[in-house]
């Protein structure tokens, strides 16, 4: 299928979102199928990714660049757009806008949001700190609309203020169109950007720096961990985010600091987190090894700052990788089995891990027995930015019994969504 019908295709399912919103008895297991679907069509169009992913090291005190590659190459942010939202947040802390305990009203796009989110509920409120710290440790996209619907009374206009903030902060390169960094096609960024970024928040706001730092956050009984694996696994990490979406891969700004020196470095469109974070580290131990240089005058711009000229950001170009293109590459349903499927099957659940997705389906076979019409379990995994997540699947009928079957089970209380053969072979999973 052509790439630009895809892209034709992305602003349709999101009418057809907005317009089943309001039908809260619309089963909440076909909303989030909906919301996958978009991200996966956009997966599916973006362009093809340059040979190297853009990485950039830098000295915080003396600006000075200790290694680049594509420092200048436009990326897409993800979730390092909450960045940005967090920057205006603080802002707002410190003009008296906004208190800590401030309690901001959660509207029904924002309980709308996708995964990953806190779980607030439409007409809910969140305090500010309880926002903030949700944003800077599990990267909630709906805490980031709450956040981006207090500020700017609607999340485009606070993307607008986030743009006009980011030009004037000198990331030059820089276009936000939400405040989640969720696929949008306009939506760049540049290493150099997110480093000047990240510098920017630890020179304006030292006191509140130490956020990115948590590990754990609780939220009603739940106690959530962070994203960013480098916290705790590299001597002197204490912040500050990561990102995921297909095209964007794997993103990173992370900061260290060791014997009073301090370095920023950015990692963006890595294959997976480990490859990211193996990149991290090399940076890091590259950039500890280096002498320590004089810094400058902090009057005169950062070295890292200092382009060759600076002019508007052309929309074209290559930017982000293909999409999550991972063939079946951790075992098969059956020995026998190979992809692709050819059957419909019907989705019991989305879980963050194998052992959840097992006990929906022995869930249902034990509440439905032989009516499952001959339906085979399956198991989908597949690697996201905050872990692995599982989709648990009964597989095996046909376009004419799948209905009939997801109806029995809704009059048992289990949700189910029918799924067709595409949507079991799309890629970026593996059977199990």
């Amino acid at each position: 299928m052509p790439n630009g019908f895809l892209l034709l295709l992305f602003p349709v399912l999101r009418g057809v979102r907005g317009y089943i919103r309001p039908a809260q008895s619309f089963p909440v297991l076909f909303k989030t199928s909906l919301h996958v679907l978009l991200l996966l069509v956009f997966c599916a169009a973006t362009p093809a990714a340059r040979a190297g992913n853009p990485v950039l090291l830098l000295d915080a005190a003396s600006g000075q660049i200790l290694r680049q590659d594509g420092l200048d190459q436009h990326w897409y942010p993800a979730s390092l757009a909450k960045l940005m939202t967090l920057y205006l947040t603080f802002e707002a802390l410190e003009e008296g806008r906004l208190t800590l305990d401030s309690a901001l009203p959660v509207s029904r796009q924002a309980a709308a949001q996708p995964a990953v989110r806190l779980g607030l509920r439409t007409g809910a409120t969140i305090t500010v700190a309880q926002a903030i710290e949700a944003l800077a440790t599990v990267s909630s996209n709906d805490v980031a609309v709450v956040l981006a619907e207090a500020l700017g009374g609607s999340e485009a206009r606070f993307a607008e203020q986030m743009t006009a903030r980011a030009q004037s902060l000198g990331m030059a390169d820089t276009r936000y169109r939400n405040a989640s960094g969720l696929p949008d096609a306009q939506q760049i960024t540049t290493a150099r950007d997110q480093a000047i970024l990240a510098w920017r928040l630890l020179q304006d706001f030292p006191q509140r720096y130490g956020l990115f730092a948590t590990r754990s956050t609780r939220y009603k009984g739940r106690t959530l961990h962070t994203h960013n694996g480098m916290l705790g696994r590299y001597p002197g990490v204490d912040g500050l985010k990561t990102g995921f979406t297909c095209a964007a891969g794997y993103n990173i700004a992370v900061s260290a600091r060791r014997d009073n020196r301090r370095l920023i470095a950015v990692v963006l469109g890595a294959n997976s987190r480990a490859a990211r974070d193996k990149q991290v580290r090399l940076l890091l131990d590259e950039g500890f090894a280096v002498p320590v240089t004089e810094s400058g005058s902090m009057a005169e711009l950062p070295p890292f700052m200092q382009r060759p000229e600076l002019q508007s950001v052309s929309m074209q170009g290559p930017i982000g990788r293909s999409g999550c293109e991972r063939g079946p590459v951790r075992g098969e349903l059956q020995a026998h089995s190979v992809w692709p499927i050819e059957s419909w099957g019907l989705l019991l659940g989305i879980y963050p891990d194998r052992a959840q997705a097992r006990r929906a389906i022995a869930a249902a076979k034990t509440q439905l027995g032989g009516a499952l019409d001959g339906g085979r379990a399956l198991l989908l995994e597949r690697d996201m930015e905050n872990g692995t997540s599982w989709k648990a699947l009964l597989i095996g009928y046909s376009r004419d019994n799948v209905g009939v079957v997801c109806l029995r089970m809704r009059a048992k209380n289990i949700d189910c969504v029918a799924q067709p053969p595409f949507m079991l072979n799309l890629p970026g999973y593996a059977k199990r």
